[in-house]
């Protein structure tokens, strides 16, 4: 690791590639070895020399990088590496995000496609916390391309993460749909601050979708959420002009209210009193 990151001082490409093929080779034999620990140690290794060719602008190192998790995430998901999973979805989202900070578009958009396709897979698994670390991780780049202004990149990464937060929600995965929601939220009074109309909207509707399919499956807190979310968003649109994000947010809200939000807000308060501790049980 310490050679690669030199090797990115000096930006010496091919050696860097080398490095790094080195050590995705011997995380991949790791992984069909089936340990975990050394598996996960290379994955970090990789993530720091990928991360520091973003910041440096070494755009080819950097998809490399991208490119080399593939494999292994393949052959962890086949040895239930879960842990791994999960460093590799926050090596994505870390790598995306730096890339983005430096202006750059492909990579965060790589990123952010083979994120929204180990999001699918861990949901269909039923792979609650490598869901989490997805969404975590979509949320992470969304958050740094919008920033950015780089809108293409921004709406396809809102997009991906409003899917992912969907399909955690139609799985009751609770946290990773409200985890997606805040984000969603985050990133769409975001675009609206950098006037980025198109990524607003997705944020909206992918909204609205996480909170349809939470209504589906019974996930209160998370249906009330989206209705919180949409209001922020439709406050902020209103408040700088933005028809177009307004207008979807306030149609969507409409679904909302005619679930009696103020009632749903009781339930989950009772839920929440329920909760606490009763004297003398130890609970």
């Amino acid at each position: 690791m310490e050679l690669g990151l030199n090797l990115v001082d000096e930006k010496n490409e091919a050696d860097i590639k080398e490095v790094l093929n080195y050590l995705s080779e011997l995380a991949l034999k790791y992984a069909k070895e089936g340990q975990e620990s050394d598996t996960k140690r290379l994955i970090e290794y990789i993530k720091k020399i990928g991360e520091a060719a973003a910041f440096s602008r070494l755009e080819p190192v950097v998809i490399n990088t991208l490119l080399l998790f593939s494999p292994i995430a393949r052959e962890a998901c086949r040895q239930h590496m879960e842990n791994a999973l999960v460093s590799i979805a926050l090596a994505f989202g870390e790598i995306g995000k730096a890339a983005a900070g430096q202006k750059m578009e492909i990579s965060p958009k790589i990123a952010a496609s083979c994120l929204g396709e180990m999001g699918n897979t861990a949901a269909s698994r039923r792979a609650k916390k490598e869901t989490i670390a997805v969404i975590f991780a979509l949320g992470e780049i969304g958050k740094s391309v919008t920033w950015q202004r780089l809108g293409d990149v921004a709406s396809s990464t809102v997009a991906l993460l409003g899917e992912t937060g969907k399909v955690a929600a139609s799985q009751k995965f609770e946290d990773a749909a409200l985890n997606a929601e805040l984000l969603l939220q985050e990133i769409g009074t975001g675009a609206i601050e950098k006037n980025l109309k198109e990524t607003a909207d997705i944020s909206v509707r992918s909204i609205q979708d996480i909170g349809k399919t939470a209504d589906m499956q019974g996930l209160d807190k998370a249906l009330l959420q989206a209705a919180y979310s949409l209001e922020t968003i439709k406050f902020n649109a209103e408040d700088r002009y933005l028809m177009s994000a307004s207008i979807i947010a306030e149609v969507a809200l409409l679904h909302f209210e005619r679930l009696e939000i103020e009632r749903l807000e009781d339930k989950l308060n009772k839920i929440s009193r329920g909760k606490k501790r009763s004297p003398g049980t130890g609970l």
